[in-house]
């Protein structure tokens, strides 16, 4: 039963622990910002995903997981049906594509093909930033 008590001590210890880490991050964050014309290339540059969703560390996993499966799914049934069915219920009806899978593929084929041009306009960006 020690894990189920409430310990003031050990919360205050992992609270400072936490506080910590998030200062340190905060720390490199600005430097890194004031320093960016010092990376040698855009693929070298470390990416931590805590800067960028603050989550705690066990939940990120699973929402992570979660958003993988989910949102593909979501972003190809828009797809389907905004542009293939002209936002027509009856005609998205009519397509008659039951397959969970397909209506992945398609919201995932779409996200990666975005998240590669953000990528592609970062890297252009990075480049302008780091000319003299």
């Amino acid at each position: 039963m020690p894990f189920k008590t409430h310990d003031p001590y050990l919360n205050t210890v992992k609270r400072e622990i936490k506080d910590k880490y998030y200062k340190e991050r905060k720390q490199h964050m600005s430097k890194n910002k004031e320093g960016i014309r010092e990376s040698k290339s855009f693929l070298s540059q470390k990416v931590y995903l805590n800067d960028f969703i603050n989550l705690p560390e066990g939940i990120l996993n699973l929402l992570l997981f979660i958003a993988f499966v989910v949102i593909p799914y979501v972003a190809g049934i828009a797809f389907i049906f905004f542009l293939i069915a002209n936002a027509n219920f009856d005609t998205f009806d009519d397509i008659n594509i039951n397959d969970y899978l397909i209506y992945w593929t398609i919201g995932y084929e779409l996200l990666a093909s975005m998240l590669i041009i953000l990528v592609i306009f970062s890297a252009i960006k990075f480049k302008k930033l780091r000319q003299p």
